[in-house]
């Protein structure tokens, strides 16, 4: 499964003087309202009259992370810090920017140096939890995540954290009923169900992952993990024409998507090779890197037991929950 820590961030909210307080309103209410572009300009007109405005800089490099500007981001962070290093928000917020790009040393450093200041700080025992799972500190993962589940045992963000702890260290029957505590308390929520339905395949529970993956698509209908999830359960069932089935709709949704090409591949080898060959070209050119998997299984494709080691090692695969 495709894991997602969930981060959390703050906003700074120190007073400005009154020189520039109702442009630094103007923009933190521009931010609420989503027009992340007017409020990064507004930010930069601030620190044009007073660079050193600490309240300014750190929420402009907020918004830089947001856009994806992670040069500049970092920029402003570090120039944030310099001023002032004991806030706990900003130390929080440094960590989560480099939690984001898998930079977790760095991570941990900083919710570490955030934790030493307010060791009760919730979000950033969430964010540290989430680097140490990255780097498979799970002992102390755990930690940090049972003390932020002491602290707000409903917090949904805890909870689905805590619920993904549980599938990294394989225990998928703990995670399966966590993510089903999770739909029951939002039963809307695509994405549960299809986690619930990755750690059901762990489990071999394929028909349980198939009802799942249904339900999430029910309620995201292009949600093409789910829909690709749903055809591994329906081929481990012996259900080959549905899976492809599953699988062109794939395609249709998302014509690059090289998973769906090398599946239907793999399930066309035995009664139609040539077809098969077609999806494992397709399959090659949209991802030259691994071309020589798909060239492999094209040469299989030319006698009776490769087309069944095809077959069976996509089988293997499901069964292993790989």
């Amino acid at each position: 499964m495709k894991r997602h820590l969930y981060l959390l961030l703050s906003v700074i909210l120190l007073c400005a003087c009154s020189g520039t307080e109702s442009l630094f309103k103007e923009a933190l209410n521009k931010d609420k309202q989503g027009k992340t572009e007017q409020a990064l300009q507004i930010y930069s007109q601030i620190l044009r009259r007073e660079p050193g405005f600490y309240s300014a800089i750190a929420n402009r490099a907020v918004l830089y992370e947001k856009l994806g500007d992670y040069k500049r981001a970092e920029a402003d962070y570090k120039k944030a810090y310099e001023i002032y290093p004991r806030s706990t928000e900003l130390l929080n917020n440094i960590g989560a920017f480099y939690l984001k790009q898998d930079k977790n040393g760095l991570a941990i450093y900083y919710l570490t140096k955030a934790l030493a200041l307010k060791e009760d700080y919730f979000s950033a025992l969430l964010n540290r939890a989430a680097a140490y799972q990255k780097i498979g500190n799970f002992p102390a993962a755990y930690k940090d995540l049972q003390y932020a589940l002491e602290l707000q045992p409903e917090n949904q963000t805890a909870l689905l954290n805590h619920a993904l702890y549980q599938y990294d260290v394989g225990n998928y029957s703990a995670a399966a009923q966590e993510f089903t505590d999770l739909i029951y308390k939002n039963p809307k929520n695509p994405k549960h169900y299809f986690r619930r339905a990755m750690a059901e395949r762990k489990l071999r529970q394929y028909a349980n992952a198939l009802e799942d993956c249904s339900a999430a698509m029910s309620l995201q209908k292009n949600y093409i993990p789910a829909i690709f999830c749903r055809a591994e359960m329906l081929y481990a069932k012996g259900e080959y024409e549905a899976a492809l089935a599953d699988l062109n709709e794939l395609k249709a949704i998302n014509n690059k998507y090289v998973p769906a090409y090398d599946f239907a591949g793999d399930i066309l080898s035995l009664d139609d090779p040539q077809n098969a060959a077609l999806n494992y070209k397709t399959a090659a050119q949209l991802d030259p890197k691994n071309s020589k998997k798909y060239n492999s299984k094209i040469s299989a494709l030319k006698t009776n037991s490769g087309r069944k080691y095809i077959t069976k090692r996509r089988f293997d695969a499901i069964d292993r929950g790989i």
